[in-house]
């Protein structure tokens, strides 16, 4: 008998840790989910990136052009 009880205990307590395990990442998913999504905006920046690059390339040959 006090096997039983013990086991009957030991799924309560597993089965209340998983009810708190899901609880947590319901949190973490609302979260997640909650946080804007800022990676379109990097491939904008480094295109300006790239053009600013080209634009000093290019000044910096017709500086070497005109010397």
């Amino acid at each position: 008998m006090e096997q039983r009880e013990l086991r009957r205990a030991a799924a309560k307590a597993f089965m209340e840790s998983l009810d708190k395990l899901q609880e947590t990442l319901s949190e973490s998913e609302t979260k997640t989910e909650a946080q804007p999504m800022t990676a379109p905006a990097m491939p904008k920046q480094l295109e300006e990136f790239e053009q600013a690059v080209a634009d000093i390339e290019q000044f910096m040959q017709s500086k070497g052009e005109s010397a």
